[in-house]
């Protein structure tokens, strides 16, 4: 009886931790962004693109070669993460890959003006006769499917959705990393019980549905670019596509560290969220018939892997891109206006 209220005692005061910190980083993601924008405004004014063309001429001049160099520096690191086995310098790739998108929060009139300057490693997919960030527009059709029948009775919920997912996000984030460090104090190779039960990388999993909220509010923030925001579904797009890439590494090395526990486990337990099974015949199909095996078992072929899933998605994406939906400003004002909505 003792062990029992000790264990419920510990879950209590674990739940009351995943809640603190997951209000205080959903606070941290939204109100940091804001207060780094009016610092880095005071170095990085804003430049009005149609009285100021010289100004923003120069300093492109002077940025344009660092976002190449930051880009090609933050690819370099995921590779060589794979390549190695080093799967730290892969995370931390995909993160600095993301990290821009919080340049989208400060809205002003140039678009690298105060916060927007993380946006450099962007530069690259920028080109004025069509916008290579819209090649991940397939990633808003879950967000489509939520806002539009609300958007037909009257009600916008497109900035709530993006908290909540936010939110969700952390939160699964940081009950998963609580639930492995307890795991871990009790010495068990695999960690199996509590949100692992759900999900064989809850953290992860965390982390794409947090971006993904992050993506949604920077898709709806006004005037960068002069007027048109092409958002970031293709930084997410991608960087998700490296996260789950290095869960299927560290799936690898569980199975030789605990090949029977983990097998047992994986049988059980679904990758990232359950999915019926007919579906996920079909996502891993192209995987299967790459490789000829179920799963990526090398570093080269996981980068095969995230090459041939990022090309699909990218042409499930064409539709938007050749035509040019959604017109006028783009997410940011998607689906439109709606009577009664401010």
């Amino acid at each position: 009886m003792d062990l029992t209220r000790s264990r419920m005692g510990l879950l209590a005061v674990i739940s009351l931790l995943a809640v603190v910190f997951t209000a205080a980083l959903t606070f941290a993601t939204l109100q940091l962004p804001v207060i780094l924008g009016s610092w880095l405004s005071n170095y990085f004014p804003d430049i009005h693109p149609v009285i100021e063309p010289e100004r923003i001429a120069e300093f492109m001049v002077i940025v344009r070669p660092i976002g190449y160099a930051c880009l090609i520096a933050i690819a370099v690191l995921i590779v060589a993460g794979f390549v190695t086995g080093k799967r730290k310098l892969s995370v931390f790739g995909s993160f600095a890959f993301f990290l821009p998108t919080f340049g989208y929060f400060f809205a002003s009139m140039f678009f690298l003006a105060g916060l927007g300057i993380l946006r450099i490693p962007f530069i690259p997919f920028w080109d004025p006769s069509i916008s290579l960030m819209n090649f991940g527009d397939i990633s808003y059709l879950p967000y489509m499917a939520l806002v539009y029948p609300f958007w037909l009775a009257g009600v916008d919920i497109r900035m709530a959705i993006s908290w909540v997912a936010v939110g969700l996000g952390l939160f699964i984030f940081v009950l998963g990393t609580i639930t492995w460090f307890y795991g871990k104090a009790q010495r068990r190779k695999t960690v199996d019980f509590w949100i692992y039960r759900y999900t064989r990388h809850p953290q992860y999993l965390g982390f794409i549905i947090w971006s993904y909220g992050v993506m949604l509010i920077a898709a709806q923030q006004p005037v960068p670019m002069g007027g048109a925001n092409p958002g970031a579904s293709l930084p997410w797009l991608l960087t998700s596509l490296v996260i789950i890439c290095i869960a299927l590494a560290e799936e690898n090395r569980m199975r030789k560290e605990d090949s029977n526990g983990y097998l047992q486990y994986t049988a059980g337990a679904p990758f990232m969220f359950p999915i019926p099974r007919f579906v996920a015949t079909l996502i891993t199909s192209p995987i299967r018939l790459l490789l000829k095996k179920n799963r990526p078992e090398t570093g080269k072929e996981l980068l095969a892997t995230f090459a041939v899933y990022a090309a699909l998605l990218i042409l499930l994406s064409l539709p938007f891109v050749l035509l040019d939906w959604p017109d006028g400003l783009g997410w940011s004002d998607w689906p439109g206006y709606v009577p009664g909505i401010p």
